[in-house]
């Protein structure tokens, strides 16, 4: 069996482990950087590639509770918006913990006397000895493209966030149902892969369009069609699409909605039907609006809370993302430029044998 394939249904497991350690040993770190957060100042959630886009259901849920959170790429941090770090709390997201623009955004941080948290799975990390609090994630290592990382981390910044708002007990059974739920999804997934890989499989990009929370998913699902399975993906929000960009939909259109619920689920439904009526292809992640329209591919998923929605949606991405790579003939998770630290800020190595 595949590295990575072995790795998307290492999914629940991984995340039962990952919940019993942040609940378990690691609440008290948990707790303690909570209360560093809880004050005034808003929450800067800084990361690199997908450890940055892992962060947009957390800045959802706490923008959606009054606690004024955005995520912030680390290269912007450190280059074009460092006065704004003074009056900021800081939550620096890394698997590695030695990301080149991760580690000189620490050490200018420390040089200004500023605090952070560090959400991290190395804690002996470079950046982890920097930090002034910090939080182990205890996840499964995945073989080199971001899997388990993903859900994990995605849902250890949503339980630190929880904290922040005195919400971690409440949300704890929601939680524990993640595990049990990951694991129903992939088997979905498992089930849908080959009518999915044809809907995909000769379009060229693929557009993942969201709502809201979903917005992690669409960005995470964007890396993993590119790393996976280097299909060209662009990420744009639902309603920014009808702005414009949908001048694009034709026969050779193709679109991953990915949807959260409520009012917002039931715009990205009608959208879904208007790019279906002009002629494009589409994959609707989440729960429709209607069950009436037969005619539309829907991946629905179980029922959660928007904020956790995420860490389901962008199963079916990765499982379609390992289809994409077969089908055309690549070895899913064998990469040609990127490794698994990428420790220098310039340049792209030659191909890797």
């Amino acid at each position: 069996m595949n590295n990575l394939w072995e790795d998307i249904h290492f999914q629940a497991i991984n995340l039962r482990k990952v919940i019993n350690h942040l609940y378990g040993p690691e609440r008290e770190s948990l707790e303690r950087a909570a209360n560093f957060l809880r004050n005034e100042r808003p929450i800067l959630l800084i990361g690199v590639a997908s450890a940055a886009y892992l962060c947009m259901p957390a800045e959802a849920y706490l923008n959606k509770n009054g606690r004024i959170a955005s995520v912030v790429y680390a290269s912007d941090a450190l280059y074009s918006y460092p006065a704004v770090l003074d009056h900021s709390n800081v939550v620096i997201n890394t698997r590695s913990g030695e990301t080149a623009e991760i580690i000189l955004l620490g050490k200018a941080l420390v040089e200004r006397g500023i605090p952070f948290v560090a959400i991290t799975n190395e804690p002996d990390s470079t950046l982890a000895r920097l930090a002034t609090y910090v939080i182990r994630c205890e996840s499964h290592k995945d073989d080199l493209v971001s899997i388990n990382i993903v859900t994990a981390m995605m849902t250890t910044t949503l339980i630190l966030s929880a904290a922040v708002l005195g919400q971690m007990d409440a949300v704890r059974d929601e939680i524990d149902s993640l595990p049990e739920k990951i694991e129903e999804t992939i088997r979905k997934a498992d089930h849908s892969a080959d009518e999915i890989w044809q809907l995909f499989k000769d379009v060229r990009p693929i557009h993942l369009l969201y709502r809201g929370s979903m917005k992690g998913a669409a960005f995470c699902g964007r890396l993993v069609l590119e790393e996976v399975a280097r299909m060209p993906s662009t990420v744009i929000e639902a309603a920014e699409f009808r702005q414009g960009p949908n001048e694009v939909v034709d026969d050779r259109f193709g679109a991953i909605i990915l949807s959260p619920g409520g009012r917002p689920g039931s715009l990205n439904w009608s959208l879904a039907n208007d790019i279906l009526l002009s002629g494009g292809r589409v994959l609707f992640i989440g729960n429709p609006a209607s069950e009436a329209d037969s005619f539309i591919k829907t991946f629905p998923l179980n029922e959660l809370s928007d904020s956790l929605l995420p860490i389901l949606g962008v199963v079916p991405v990765q499982v379609l993302a390992y289809k994409l790579a077969m089908g055309q003939g690549y070895t899913p998770g064998e990469v040609r430029y990127i490794s698994k630290v990428i420790m220098a800020e310039e340049g792209i190595p030659n191909e890797i044998s």
